[in-house]
């Protein structure tokens, strides 16, 4: 796809710092980019309440892996319920099945440690209801990603690796099906943290993708979610040398 290539050249967002509270107070998502955290550094957050209703929002890009179909349809929806309402980002009709990844990129942003974060709530899916984030992908198709998947009561990690999908972890947890949930995974070096709701129920190690690359939200085959307050952060090393 000739917008990954692009978005590849861009300069990296300078965004750091490793925060595993609370969110910070409803602001619109021009607002939130790039604020500065407790500790003077930046961080950045999309709630997406600035955002056109009915277009994919702006500085995000849509993609897929294994394509079965058209690309699914991801679109900025209100919704009084969110955790920072009004707006929020939803993949709302997909054709797709089978291990197909319906992806939403986060344009401009490069990381290799990193910290992502977002709120998730299922809105349907016959097959599959997966959802989740994805992180130093080099293109559609290598990747790494966590998704939560209440089908299946299980949250689990995956590298995608020239389209083919490997599973690294699993963990069965079951909670409210219809009720707002927070992802959030780690990556520092080659180890992988994943936690539901604030809860770690991963930590794997895996040596697959080990440069910087693209951010993003994802559904996979005909999951149909929302998703809010998506928080990104570099973790640095506290070696420079490192």
């Amino acid at each position: 796809m000739k917008w990954w290539n692009r978005e590849r050249s861009m300069v990296t967002v300078a965004i750091a710092g490793l925060i595993y509270g609370g969110l910070c107070p409803p602001r619109t998502a021009d607002a939130q980019a790039n604020q500065p955290n407790q500790g003077g550094r930046t961080e950045n957050v999309k709630n997406f309440d600035d955002q056109k209703v009915g277009a994919v929002p702006g500085g995000w890009k849509v993609a897929e892996t294994g394509a079965k179909a058209k690309p699914a349809k991801w679109e900025v929806i209100a919704d009084a319920t969110a955790p920072s309402a009004p707006n929020v980002v939803a993949l709302t009709k997909t054709e797709n099945i089978g291990d197909t990844f319906n992806l939403l990129v986060a344009e401009g942003i490069k990381l290799q440690d990193l910290s992502v974060e977002v709120k998730v709530k299922v809105i349907s899916g016959k097959n599959n209801q997966g959802s989740g984030v994805f992180w130093r992908a080099a293109d559609p198709n290598n990747y790494y990603l966590a998704r939560w998947t209440p089908l299946s009561n299980n949250l689990r990690v995956y590298c995608i690796k020239d389209g083919k999908p490997r599973r690294l972890a699993n963990a069965n947890v079951k909670v409210d099906r219809k009720a707002w949930h927070t992802i959030q995974v780690n990556q520092q070096g080659d180890r992988i943290a994943a936690s539901l709701d604030g809860k770690k129920l991963i930590d794997v190690k895996d040596t697959t993708l080990t440069k910087a690359g693209m951010v993003g939200l994802l559904t996979k085959a005909d999951a149909a979610a929302k998703f809010d307050n998506v928080r990104i952060q570099e973790i640095r090393s506290a070696n420079p040398q490192q």
